[in-house]
């Protein structure tokens, strides 16, 4: 399954999988009391301790990109501070979304051709929802 963090494609397995595997950070019991409320303050959480997230700790990204289309609808997520920098948690802004398939793969051709830009992600997929 494709899911776009930010600027960067992720192929995760089914979130069922990944869910119940050792390797996963919370118990299955533990995800399953998670409200999406929790989940998108876990996000925060990561992004305000690292802004880069995706880039720097692609594991943990894609960790986050699973409980997220596990507990919505969406293959996409733009989580980051406001322009000028985050003082608090509450200050990171997250933005779901779900994104065509085609849009996804060719976003990940891109990807893996080394061509992807930001600019391209912004322009297929994030300027539209605004």
């Amino acid at each position: 399954m494709l899911f776009l963090f930010n600027d960067k494609l992720f192929d995760i397995e089914q979130p069922s999988e990944v869910i119940n595997s050792d390797a996963f950070p919370l118990s299955p019991f533990a995800f399953e009391q998670l409200t999406q409320h929790e989940m998108l303050f876990l996000v925060r959480e990561e992004i305000f301790a690292d802004p880069l997230l995706v880039h720097d700790v692609p594991a943990r990204a894609i960790q986050l990109a699973t409980i997220v289309a596990a507990k919505t609808n969406a293959n996409a997520m733009l989580a980051g501070p406001p322009e000028g920098g985050a003082n608090t948690v509450a200050q990171i802004a997250v933005l779901l979304a779900e994104v065509s398939l085609i849009t996804l793969s060719s976003l990940n051709f891109s990807q893996r051709a080394g061509t992807l830009t930001t600019a391209a992600v912004e322009q297929a997929v994030w300027a539209s929802l605004r």
